[in-house]
């Protein structure tokens, strides 16, 4: 059944009458924590958000549509890449999902908005859409056999090319799109032609002992907003399972000259399954073997000269940016459960390994400076099992490979899940912030309670530049030496979220001053002299787990003028009271810089005023809840006034989870606007519980729609 109606809202910076299960649907029972008694239907107050959203709609053509991403290029094309599959009978093995499903390709669809077209054309009907250009071409390859069905039906068998989600990035025209795939044909890259696989592969005992390939990494590029794209270029060779790709870059648009960033994490032992508390089983990247390295490609761009194609995109080999592998091979146990492609054990005399592993990087560019940050065990043999926060800045065509990044975050404390945000010089100011980064950070391991902990870039993008300091020995490789830093305290911007006062900012607590509540899934966006941050909260895990309480995003800002700079208070921005149900995956973010249509087309000013908000829900269990909650549906609200206030949130997704009677639900949205703020565009996984494509799968598309805020007057 599905519920109807975009729901209704009190003021989100108030506090609701009514719990957001209410709020969803007038056809679900409302209760407190939970339960089955039926109570009498409530008449919502009547209230009136100037936000709108067109019908949403399948993107995908089959019916394993997953992880779409979209961009909006500066003519105003909208890009949208996602996975799917061709051929339900062409099976993988999940390790995440623990099911055999249909292997996925990576496809790409585009759609410019042209009003003046008869009929105009909205690209809020699929026959906007230009057809799905497979851009992988994979899922019916194979470079490798393997025992991949286990126990389940032994023998070697062929394992197709699936891959795992793409990644987009938009500098310019260009636009650069990366993924993972276990198709590795090539086994020696710096060879001309195609060499013999060098692929390898892991037996997962806990998997009915199946036999699961590397992973290698690959990238396709446009130079013209999507509308052609070069063949797909792999990168690495899966002797080292990779995973984590992501891509930045800079375009000049006097110059039309640009360069390009590209970084991935290797593990020599093959992904790890989880170990943490809480729902899920890893094989996501966040668990490594010792020697995982972060990798790096860069490339120039040069479209000046349109009769020189050659020199469009010239990619530079990949490097090994991280010093974790230092000549030493190896397991890390007493079993090998590395194979080759003949079925056979691999030497482990030719096996990477390391005392640290670096996991999850983030990549971006500034000019021509490149960004990494990322996480890293401490190789401390045993002694501490935590993690660094650990960063480079450096120039984008001469990364320092094999290098030690700098710890910038508390190194006697577990850090994990690094993010930044950049600007310009220009766009900062004198003095301005260049970079914000910030991540969790706490004394408990895996699944413990942890503080969202920042550091500015302030004037620049070093080390040196950072806000708090921190020590200018941190670029060292050595525990001893790490554990020893004296660099400052990060800012603690979560630390008692509800109960700060002016004269009381949290800023300076230690993250164990409150040690029941926790923070996560931290975004935000950077504009000038000011910084927002937002992060989903909850004041006591124990409560969580309860329904005594629930993750809320709530939001801080730092604003920088005048040479000096303030945090503001946080504020709950989502304001669920119902505790059965979590604030999941929240999206915010900014309007983007204004092109050169701006003095005559109003609609392509950048309004930096505007701050949308968009955020997944779903049910709030205990974490031993094997399959975790359950997702539900997705929501979005946005702000005119810096985000000093958000307008009532409205449902975005018609989808809205089992908890309100309904098979669909919504998840993992990913959204654009134009510079004025006043379109929005998204996509969003949203999987029918009703519909197998295969037994145990249930059908997934990659689900579109726009909306506008209808206060902002255009087209």
């Amino acid at each position: 059944m599905k519920v109807q109606g975009n729901g209704f809202w009190t003021s989100p910076w108030g506090k609701s009458a009514l719990g957001m299960g209410c709020v969803l649907s007038l056809l679900t029972a409302c209760g407190g924590g939970g339960g089955d008694a039926a109570v009498a239907p409530v008449v919502p107050p009547v209230i009136v958000s100037p936000l709108a959203v067109n019908t949403p709609f399948a993107l995908s053509d089959f019916g394993s549509g997953d992880k779409p991403k979209i961009q909006r290029a500066g003519d105003g094309t909208l890009v949208v890449a996602y996975g799917d599959a061709p051929d339900n009978a062409r099976l993988v093995y999940d390790v995440k999902a623990q099911v055999e499903r249909p292997a996925r390709d990576i496809y790409v669809k585009t759609c410019k908005p042209d009003l003046a077209a008869v009929p105009a054309k909205t690209c809020d009907v699929l026959a906007d859409w230009s057809l799905a250009k497979n851009i992988s071409l994979s899922s019916a390859e194979s470079s490798i056999n393997t025992e991949w069905r286990g126990t389940v039906a032994p023998g070697l068998q062929a394992y197709a090319g699936d891959i795992d989600k793409p990644n987009i990035k938009t500098s310019g025209p260009v636009m650069v799109l990366t993924w993972v795939s276990k198709y590795c044909p090539d086994g020696d890259l710096a060879t001309a032609g195609v060499q013999a696989p060098v692929q390898r592969a892991i037996r997962y005992l806990e998997r009915d002992s199946r036999i699961i390939p590397f992973s290698c990494t690959w990238m396709a590029r446009s130079t013209n907003s999507g509308a052609a794209w070069s063949a797909p270029v792999q990168l690495s060779t899966g002797e080292r399972d990779a995973i984590q790709d992501a891509s930045s870059g800079g375009f000049n648009a006097d110059t039309k000259q640009g360069q390009i960033n590209i970084s991935w994490q290797e593990d020599p032992q093959g992904l790890q399954l989880g170990d943490g508390d809480g729902p899920g089983d890893g094989a996501s990247g966040a668990n490594v073997n010792g020697g995982t390295d972060v990798w790096y490609a860069s490339a120039t761009v040069d479209l000046s000269v349109p009769a020189t194609p050659a020199d469009d995109f010239v990619l530079a080999p990949a490097v090994r940016l991280t010093d974790n592998w230092q000549g030493l091979y190896g397991l890390s146990g007493a079993v090998n459960p590395i194979f080759d492609g003949l079925g056979a054990n691999v030497d482990p005399g030719s096996i990477e390994k390391g005392q640290a592993g670096a996991a999850r990087p983030n990549i971006g560019m500034v000019g021509s400076t490149a960004i990494i940050a990322y996480e890293e065990t401490k190789g401390s043999e045993g002694l501490d099992e935590g993690k660094f926060v650990r960063y480079h800045a450096f120039p984008f065509a001469t990364p320092p490979a094999g290098a030690a990044g700098c710890v910038i975050s508390n190194p006697l404390k577990n850090a994990r899940r690094v993010r930044f945000l950049t600007q310009s010089a220009l766009d900062a100011g004198p003095g301005g912030i260049q970079i914000a980064v910030f991540w969790k950070e706490g004394i408990y391991d895996k699944g413990g309670p942890s503080d969202i902990v920042v550091r500015r870039g302030m004037g620049g993008l070093q080390p040196a530049n950072m806000v708090p300091s921190v020590d200018a020995a941190c670029a060292t490789s050595d525990y001893t030496t790490a554990i020893g830093l004296s660099s400052q305290p990060g800012e603690n911007i979560s630390s008692r979220s509800p109960s700060l006062t002016a004269a009381d900012n949290g800023l300076t607590d230690g993250t164990e001053v409150n040690f029941t509540e926790n923070a996560l899934a931290h975004r935000g966006v950077l504009r000038g002299g000011d910084l927002w941050i937002g992060y989903s909260y909850t004041t006591d895990l124990v409560k969580l787990w309860a329904q005594l309480d629930n993750y809320n995003f709530w939001l801080r800002k730092y604003t920088f003028a005048a040479g000096t700079g303030s945090w503001d208070l946080p504020r709950n921005v989502t304001n669920i009271t119902d505790k059965r149900i979590n604030v999941r995956e929240p999206r915010i973010f900014g309007t983007p810089k204004s092109t050169t249509a701006c003095p005559t087309d109003p609609t392509q000013c950048q309004n930096t005023n505007v701050i949308y908000l968009a955020w997944g829900t779903q049910e709030n269990v205990s974490p031993f809840v094997p399959d975790g909650g359950a997702d539900l549906g997705i929501y979005i609200t946005a702000s005119t006034d810096g985000a000093q206030t958000f307008f009532a949130p409205i449902r975005y997704s018609v989808a809205a989870g089992r908890l309100f009677q309904d098979d669909e639900s919504a998840y993992e949205s990913q959204v654009v606007t134009r510079p004025d703020g006043g379109r929005f565009y998204g996509v969003w996984n949203q999987a029918d519980a009703s519909v197998e494509v295969v037994p145990g799968v249930p059908r997934t598309v990659a689900e579109y729609a726009s909306g506008g805020i209808t206060s902002i007057v255009s087209p």
